[in-house]
């Protein structure tokens, strides 16, 4: 079904082109269900399901779903609360085992905490004293911020606890509660989020590497393999959707998303503090290189921030330099950009197993969405 609101100002002729586009991805069983949407001025202006999916269905956001929690720190740095400078060790004292005293809360949203691969599992998740036992355990793997290198789960489980630790309850009623329920949406995160579906692996890695260098550009930014399938398919299970993981948990519709980014362009209800898009997106850049892919990092408190540097496409973000957001794995995107008003969401249910299929489409979606707007 596709939803379009007639005063949006979009190119009918455009938008035809970015459903196209995605219906490729279907014809080609690249994925079987997949949505789109696109928002503008407060709300969602277009938007469409295609192959199994309909306006319901909802998908397993992945690491999409980190800005959602990082943005339920905001309040805190504007009060003082919590402040960047600051080790994590101050306050989560059991973090500060095994050389991470000094590691600040900055370097932990940024990817340059130093610990990427910190492993903890079901068996801790479920209450602050596991998760902390667990974060006294990990080591570092490099000083931190000497490097940046992607933190695929580690980093969200403390930012999760420094929530629950600063507001005295759950990490995800904090989440919902100032940056999900002010957009207007049901929860994305828990028990109550609903089921997704089921997600597929599909396809194979190329065998050869300059298959990957020809679309990537150069050896170097071939972005290496931080999480395999099996862990990702682990979102097929209903307990594992319901820990509410904060890196990679959330559960929701495209529609959802593309509001939800509205919602931080527009300060939906003043539910953030005042000025927090350039505290976001502006003041707290990274621009250090993630030795995951080679690519001038830009991490942000949001996420990615786009950048004018040419690496738009290696951030799976379009090329729009205040744009910022963030993808998740199997080529979700979700991004908002303040200059032209625009958000975005694709979801889909496939991890494709070549990296150049996800590539290529959001080369092609996000070139697409930021030529929708008519002149």
């Amino acid at each position: 079904m596709t939803a379009v609101t007639t005063t949006s100002r979009l190119s009918s002729a455009r938008l035809d082109a970015l459903f196209a586009r995605i219906q490729m991805e279907i014809d080609n069983g690249h994925c079987t269900a997949a949505q789109v949407a696109v928002g503008r001025q407060g709300k969602v202006v277009a938007s469409r399901s295609f192959g199994t999916a309909t306006d319901e269905s909802r998908f397993a956001l992945f690491s999409a779903t980190k800005p959602v929690v990082a943005m339920a720190l905001l309040p805190h740095f504007a009060d003082g609360t919590l402040l960047l400078t600051a080790p994590v060790a101050q306050y989560i004292p059991e973090f500060g085992h095994h050389g991470k005293a000094d590691v600040t809360v900055l370097q932990l949203l940024t990817m340059q905490g130093g610990f990427p691969q910190a492993p903890i599992g079901p068996d801790r998740w479920g209450t602050s004293e596991g998760r902390r036992a667990q974060f006294a355990e990990w080591p570092l793997a490099w000083p931190a911020g000497t490097r940046t290198e992607y933190h695929p789960v580690s980093a969200h489980w403390v930012i999760g606890e420094l929530l629950e630790t600063l507001n005295g309850r759950s990490y995800v009623d904090v989440v919902h509660d100032r940056v999900v329920r002010p957009a207007g949406l049901a929860p994305l995160l828990g028990m109550q989020a609903g089921t997704p579906l089921l997600v597929r692996a599909h396809g194979q890695y190329p065998a050869d590497i300059a298959d990957l260098v020809s679309t990537y550009g150069r050896a170097d930014l071939v972005p290496a393999v931080t999480i395999g399938p099996d862990a990702l398919l682990a979102m097929n299970d209903p307990g594992a959707q319901a820990a509410a993981v904060p890196g990679g948990g959330a559960i929701a519709t495209a529609t959802d998303m593309a509001t939800l980014y509205q919602s931080f362009l527009h300060n939906t209800a003043g539910a953030l503090p005042d000025e927090w898009l350039a505290d976001a997106i502006g003041t707290i850049r990274n621009g250090s290189i993630n030795v995951s892919d080679g690519v001038p990092a830009n991490r942000t408190i949001a996420g990615y921030l786009s950048g004018s540097d040419g690496y738009h496409l290696h951030r799976w973000m379009p090329a729009a330099p205040l744009a910022f957001g963030h993808a998740g794995a199997g080529g979700q995107l979700c991004w908002a950009d303040p200059e032209s008003g625009l958000s975005l969401c694709f979801l889909n249910d496939t991890l494709h197993q070549d990296p150049r299929v996800e590539f290529r489409r959001a080369a092609d979606i996000n070139d697409l969405v930021l030529g929708l707007l008519l002149q």
